[in-house]
């Protein structure tokens, strides 16, 4: 079991740099049942509880059209993670693997997503399944999910093929 902040045996933590500010604003809260780190699923599960997000205002008109999506990307800051491992040992296995390798919450700029399946949106709130952060995250942004639009534009000569 992890316990809260535990530096492994095989990890590596790294000064953090002083904090600059990017510009970001949180534009609403995400609502779950967990409320602690230890509770809260790996990965996000269709078949999990329904979430709440809440759009703070004026932001909540940004909802407008998204119900025609039956999934949505939901991007959040991840408030109450460290920020200083470079080499982590996820599986607590001694094996320690890097921080860009791994969907550890532990990163230098904590950003949490997940594709999560829209189940309606009510007053300003949009349910969801499948998430996996506390209750209380600060929300980013929401999106659909981008694997169910078609590309634009027709592939152009030099364009990155899969296989390439």
């Amino acid at each position: 079991m992890v316990r809260e902040n535990e530096v492994r045996r095989g990890e590596v933590a790294v000064p953090s740099p002083a904090a600059t500010d990017a510009g970001l604003e949180f534009i609403g809260r995400i609502h779950t049942p967990w409320t602690n780190r230890m509770q809260t699923p790996r990965q996000g599960r269709a078949d999990g509880p329904i979430c709440r997000i809440e759009l703070f205002a004026p932001w909540a008109q940004g909802l407008q059209g998204l119900a025609q999506y039956e999934r949505v990307e939901v991007i959040y800051w991840l408030h109450l993670s460290r920020r200083d491992l470079v080499l982590q040992c996820p599986a607590n296995d001694g094996v320690a693997r890097g921080t860009f390798s791994i969907r550890s919450p532990v990163r230098p700029n904590p950003l949490g997503t997940s594709i999560a399946h829209l189940v309606g949106i009510e007053n300003g709130m949009v349910l969801v399944r499948g998430l996996d952060c506390l209750d209380g995250t600060p929300l980013l942004d929401l999106k659909p999910d981008r694997t169910l639009f078609t590309p634009i534009a027709p592939p152009q000569p030099g364009d990155f093929q899969v296989g390439d």
